[in-house]
Protein backbone atom coordinates (compact mmCIF):
# COMPACT_ATOMS: atom_id res chain seq x y z
CA UNK A 1 0.00 0.00 0.00
CA UNK A 2 1.23 3.47 -0.87
CA UNK A 3 0.52 6.38 1.44
CA UNK A 4 0.84 10.02 0.49
CA UNK A 5 0.28 13.22 2.44
CA UNK A 6 -3.01 14.89 1.56
CA UNK A 7 -2.27 18.10 -0.36
CA UNK A 8 -5.37 19.92 0.96
CA UNK A 9 -6.42 20.80 4.50
CA UNK A 10 -10.11 19.90 4.30
CA UNK A 11 -12.13 17.37 2.34
CA UNK A 12 -15.92 17.27 2.00
CA UNK A 13 -17.68 14.17 0.68
CA UNK A 14 -21.24 14.80 -0.55
CA UNK A 15 -23.41 11.75 -1.11
CA UNK A 16 -24.60 11.48 -4.69
CA UNK A 17 -25.69 7.85 -4.40
CA UNK A 18 -28.55 6.79 -6.70
CA UNK A 19 -30.74 3.84 -5.72
CA UNK A 20 -32.54 1.73 -8.32
CA UNK A 21 -36.04 2.79 -9.34
CA UNK A 22 -38.62 1.41 -6.91
CA UNK A 23 -36.15 0.92 -4.04
CA UNK A 24 -37.92 1.39 -0.68
CA UNK A 25 -35.21 3.66 0.76
CA UNK A 26 -34.69 7.25 -0.42
CA UNK A 27 -31.38 8.34 -1.92
CA UNK A 28 -29.37 11.53 -1.88
CA UNK A 29 -29.28 11.70 -5.68
CA UNK A 30 -33.07 12.13 -5.76
CA UNK A 31 -32.80 14.82 -3.08
CA UNK A 32 -30.28 16.99 -4.92
CA UNK A 33 -26.95 15.56 -3.69
CA UNK A 34 -25.14 16.04 -7.01
CA UNK A 35 -26.39 19.62 -7.36
CA UNK A 36 -25.30 20.42 -3.79
CA UNK A 37 -21.86 18.99 -4.47
CA UNK A 38 -21.47 20.98 -7.67
CA UNK A 39 -22.62 24.22 -6.04
CA UNK A 40 -20.21 23.74 -3.12
CA UNK A 41 -17.38 22.99 -5.58
CA UNK A 42 -18.14 26.24 -7.40
CA UNK A 43 -18.12 28.15 -4.11
CA UNK A 44 -14.72 26.65 -3.25
CA UNK A 45 -13.34 27.61 -6.68
CA UNK A 46 -14.72 31.14 -6.76
CA UNK A 47 -13.87 31.69 -3.08
CA UNK A 48 -10.17 31.03 -3.60
CA UNK A 49 -10.05 27.76 -1.66
CA UNK A 50 -9.12 25.51 -4.59
CA UNK A 51 -6.02 23.57 -3.59
CA UNK A 52 -6.91 23.90 0.09
CA UNK A 53 -10.38 22.30 0.09
CA UNK A 54 -11.62 19.41 -2.06
CA UNK A 55 -15.27 18.48 -2.56
CA UNK A 56 -15.82 14.90 -3.70
CA UNK A 57 -18.88 12.87 -4.64
CA UNK A 58 -19.38 9.84 -2.44
CA UNK A 59 -21.45 6.73 -2.35
CA UNK A 60 -23.97 6.10 0.40
CA UNK A 61 -23.03 7.58 3.77
CA UNK A 62 -25.96 5.95 5.59
CA UNK A 63 -28.82 7.89 7.13
CA UNK A 64 -30.64 7.93 3.80
CA UNK A 65 -33.88 9.11 5.38
CA UNK A 66 -32.10 12.30 6.55
CA UNK A 67 -30.29 13.00 3.24
CA UNK A 68 -28.69 14.59 1.45
CA UNK A 69 -25.69 13.72 3.56
CA UNK A 70 -22.15 15.12 3.64
CA UNK A 71 -19.11 14.51 5.79
CA UNK A 72 -16.20 16.87 6.37
CA UNK A 73 -12.66 15.77 7.18
CA UNK A 74 -10.37 15.94 9.06
CA UNK A 75 -12.85 16.78 11.82
CA UNK A 76 -15.30 14.02 10.80
CA UNK A 77 -18.36 16.28 10.93
CA UNK A 78 -21.43 14.48 9.55
CA UNK A 79 -24.05 16.77 8.02
CA UNK A 80 -27.56 15.45 7.47
CA UNK A 81 -30.43 17.00 5.54
CA UNK A 82 -28.17 19.46 3.73
CA UNK A 83 -30.14 22.05 1.77
CA UNK A 84 -28.94 24.69 -0.72
CA UNK A 85 -29.45 27.40 1.92
CA UNK A 86 -26.94 25.55 4.19
CA UNK A 87 -24.08 25.89 1.69
CA UNK A 88 -23.03 29.47 2.57
CA UNK A 89 -22.60 28.44 6.21
CA UNK A 90 -20.67 25.31 5.23
CA UNK A 91 -18.48 27.44 2.97
CA UNK A 92 -17.78 29.88 5.81
CA UNK A 93 -16.67 26.95 7.98
CA UNK A 94 -14.37 25.80 5.18
CA UNK A 95 -12.86 29.29 4.91
CA UNK A 96 -12.20 29.24 8.65
CA UNK A 97 -10.45 25.87 8.48
CA UNK A 98 -7.79 26.87 5.95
Amino acid sequence: MLKFPVPFATTVFVCTHKRPEGHPKPCCADRGGAELREELRQMVRSGGLEGKVRVFASGCLGGCEQGPMAVKYPDGELMMGVKPQDLPGIFEELKGAE
